[in-house]
């Protein structure tokens, strides 16, 4: 489907860290019954910056079953364009464009379960993390999380203050275990104590047997960069946990396929299905499809364009195509036909795919 856009009125900014901001939204009422969403899940933000659009998709960290506004946060990149346009500029008052909720990264939580959450994250990938985290303590006095979260330094942990208070309010069912990979010797913090290094396999072990899971049904969500989303599943997988209890998230570019040869056709007939119309274009040497149909001018749905996100997916229907990335994709679903189009080319002289599938 076509990417639609809504003004959402930004109602308070408040800092997370020194690095970072937590928005929050007022819905509009004409928009409220579909502004619903899973923990897990992201918006996509359209902003106009010195007279470029850019795309970029940030994960909800509000209990979408509690009262409060929908929220994102913001860490800074550098050199990030929107990142540093929201950190410094964004204020009450304003408004930014955004999509309703989306994403197949998502808890779906049920009233009165039992469930134990294994929740891993590193620095900004505790954001979808959180809102699952609020979520399982919220709908739930039976469900048990356990919360496993690197960071750099004392100053860089997202929610340090609400994690250790829901720690405290929460002691038989939530567990909380930072490790931090370059603690600082001085901090505004007291000197710190708590594990030190990055997540890895032989502290991922470490953590799942000081807190093994207590409910029969459990389940793993991963959010931080590639090489760590790559460690804890292979970890995960070793210890025998079944591929389709881990939910995976990917923050940051992907890395493992930067060198990976792709050798399209050159000059590709390209028909794409979107809403129920047809777009016919080329591939021109070099490009991928989504590149492609947005020079033709068509407004298909994309946001990171660095195979992270998903939100460009579509369905191949006819033709070959080779993606040089594909994390956002599970097995199952590139089984199914799905391609990222941000990272696929074609590799057949026609190739047909549909946004609407």
């Amino acid at each position: 489907m076509a990417t639609h856009f809504h003004k959402l009125r930004v109602a308070d900014v408040q800092p997370a860290t020194c690095e970072a901001v937590t928005v929050s939204f007022d819905i509009p009422e004409e928009i409220k019954s579909d502004f619903c969403f899973l923990p897990g899940q992201h918006l996509t933000f359209r902003f106009l910056i010195d007279n470029t659009e850019h795309r970029r998709s940030y994960s909800l960290n509000s209990n979408p079953f509690g009262t409060e506004a929908p929220s994102v946060t913001v860490k800074r990149v550098k050199k990030g364009i929107v990142s540093n346009f929201i950190n410094d500029n964004l204020k009450p008052g304003d408004t930014v464009e955004a999509t309703l909720p989306l994403g197949s990264f998502k808890a779906e939580i049920q009233p009165d379960e039992y469930k134990t959450y294994f929740l891993i994250a590193a620095g900004s990938g505790i954001t979808p993390i959180m809102s699952i985290l609020r979520s399982a303590l919220h709908q739930s006095k039976t469900n048990t999380i356990n919360l496993f979260y690197g960071n750099k330094d004392q100053d860089s942990i997202i929610f340090e203050k609400e994690l250790e208070k829901l720690r405290l309010n929460h002691l038989d069912r939530l567990k909380v275990c930072h490790t931090l990979s370059s603690p600082k010797v001085w901090s505004s913090w007291k000197q710190w104590e708590g594990k030190k290094g990055r997540i890895d396999a032989k502290s991922l072990e470490a953590f799942i047997n000081e807190h093994p899971p207590i409910a029969q049904s459990t389940e793993y969500f991963v959010c931080g960069p590639e090489a760590m989303n790559l460690c804890v599943r292979d970890t995960l997988l070793s210890l025998g946990v079944p591929s389709e209890q881990i939910k995976i998230e990917m923050f940051g570019h992907s890395d493992s396929n930067l060198d990976k040869t792709v050798t399209p056709v050159d000059n590709a007939e390209l028909e794409a299905s979107l809403d129920g119309k047809t777009i016919k274009t080329e591939v021109k040497s070099g490009n991928t499809i989504l590149r492609s149909l947005l020079d033709s001018g068509a407004d298909v749905p994309y946001s990171c364009e660095s195979g992270v996100c998903g939100t460009c997916t579509a369905t191949l229907v006819n033709g070959k195509t080779e993606m040089k990335s594909c994390f956002a994709l599970t097995e199952e679903e590139i089984k199914n036909g799905a391609i990222l189009t941000c990272q696929a080319y074609p590799v057949s002289e026609k190739v047909k795919i549909d946004f609407d599938k």
